[in-house]
């Protein structure tokens, strides 16, 4: 995940060397670029509230289950997974925006200046940069719902011996 991240901030530097292109694309870059954002505004105010109305039904049926495997505290850490999970995917979302039309207009340019070589490499730098971010996002989610989930169980559950090796009567870890 780290490294993904790392890779999109090194591909975003890049993409922020190329031209950016004459006034009139720029304009035009800032007025689309100024729409998407108005709209990613308004799409995430509204799963703002499925998100809540999810999150609420994730607390109420993993917090009431009779299931005696499911620790009491699953409910709220299933919830907060949830909602976790909706603001790196919306992160990712708006990265991956600000970086599409911002790389749309140097490719733009790159193509008029130099040809098709250049824009292609523009393009797939922009590409990698947004890629890179949604996989870095998506990792570093998984990874940190993986631990905060296995906490709080059994002594058996492989999260914990992973990180707790000591729990483990079998332990042979120095």
């Amino acid at each position: 995940a780290i490294i993904a991240l790392i890779a999109t901030f090194m591909f975003r530097l890049k993409l922020l060397k190329f031209e950016m292109g004459t006034d009139v694309m720029n304009n035009l870059q800032k007025k689309i670029q100024d729409g998407a954002k108005a709209f990613l505004k308004t799409e995430y105010y509204y799963l703002t509230f499925f998100v809540i109305f999810i999150f609420a039904i994730l607390v109420i049926v993993f917090s009431v289950s009779t299931n005696s495997s499911i620790n009491a505290t699953a409910g709220i850490r299933i919830g907060a997974c949830f909602v976790a999970g909706a603001i790196l995917s919306a992160s990712a979302g708006y990265y991956g925006m600000i970086v599409a039309t911002d790389a749309n207009v140097r490719t733009t340019q790159a193509a008029d200046k130099q040809g098709l070589d250049a824009a292609l490499q523009v393009a797939f730098t922009g590409g990698a940069a947004m890629g890179f971010v949604v996989v870095g996002l998506g990792l570093l989610g998984l990874a940190g719902f993986y631990l905060i989930m296995g906490v709080g169980y059994e002594e058996n559950n492989s999260v914990c011996l992973i990180i707790y090796p000591q729990l483990s009567s079998n332990s042979h870890a120095g």
